[in-house]
């Protein structure tokens, strides 16, 4: 079969209605700046990336072969439907950008503040080695590790970091689903005030959470908009983290509804998150004095 058959062939599978079509819409196409999403599975991504992409390579290569050795195009659209994999999009294009870093880590970012901040949380340097694999070297150690084998906590921000310190640009909008991954509670409120100060540079932040510590830390940089500056010295906050209500807006998902959520000048009130807190802090409450105080 020569090229242009195999070309046709290949054109043929891919309009088939039998194989799901695959649309990527560049971010440009529909807003002014380029979306870049973190996923919830960004821990797993980072260490297996590259063997997911050389897997659907190799299912391409026999797929490129069964069509050169002109088989049947009903076995081959089953072939193509039953081993190659369906990714949502943000998860397909979070792997393309892990398997870019190799070229995306030649250029810096003119935010590498923010990748400053995440690496004094990691203790360590996260780096890209010539191959394009991620390294983390700790804080008085020259020994660079191996992603699989450093922290969840390093896995699951590396990405980030990576991200300010090479391709951020202002106006980029930065998706993030649980963002609270893996962190202590003193972390998340680092991380939290870190994006406060990304939307203060003129990046769009979007993120889903289920952590009240961030939720109550934007709640905190809220309040602090109508503190004095003595107060947040005192209280030791900087002012690029403090927020403006005008910039924050809520939503929450339930259902398959989406109901807005009032953010005020204290911010924002999740009830069924502070209905499980007060019920867990009156049921502690109830189990103390029924043990400790019924002597």
């Amino acid at each position: 079969m020569n090229e242009n058959k195999m070309n046709q062939a290949l054109l043929k599978i891919f309009a088939s209605k039998k194989v799901a079509p695959i649309v990527k819409i560049t971010a440009k196409s529909i807003l002014p700046h380029t979306i870049y999403f973190f996923p919830a599975k960004r821990t797993a991504i980072n260490m297996l990336a590259k063997e997911v992409l050389k897997q659907k390579a190799a299912t391409v290569d026999e797929l490129s072969q069964k069509i050169l050795a002109e088989e049947d195009m009903e076995t081959i659209l089953k072939s193509v439907q039953n081993v190659i994999p369906r990714y949502p999009l943000a998860i397909r294009d979070y792997l393309y950008f892990i398997n870019d870093l190799g070229y995306l880590t030649q250029n810096d970012s003119d935010f590498f503040e923010f990748a400053d901040d995440i690496e004094a949380l990691l203790q360590g340097k996260v780096s890209v080695s010539d191959y394009g694999d991620i390294k983390f070297t700790p804080q008085h150690s020259q020994q660079k590790l191996d992603i699989h084998i450093s922290s969840s906590l390093i896995k699951s921000l590396s990405g980030l970091m990576l991200y300010f310190r090479h391709i951020a640009q202002k106006g980029d909008i930065i998706m993030i689903d649980e963002p609270e991954l893996n962190l202590h509670p003193d972390s998340q409120l680092i991380v939290t005030r870190l994006f406060a100060k990304a939307v203060n540079k003129g990046f769009k932040v979007i993120l889903s959470t289920h952590s009240d510590y961030i939720i109550k830390e934007f709640n905190n940089l809220i309040m602090l908009n109508k503190a004095s500056e003595a107060d947040r010295v005192e209280l030791g906050y900087e002012q690029e983290a403090v927020l403006d209500q005008e910039k924050v807006g809520a939503y929450f998902f339930s259902n398959n509804t989406i109901e807005p959520i009032e953010v005020s000048e204290t911010g924002l009130t999740i009830k069924t998150i502070d209905t499980t807190i007060d019920l867990l802090d009156n049921m502690m409450e109830s189990i103390y004095y029924r043990v400790f105080e019924t002597v």
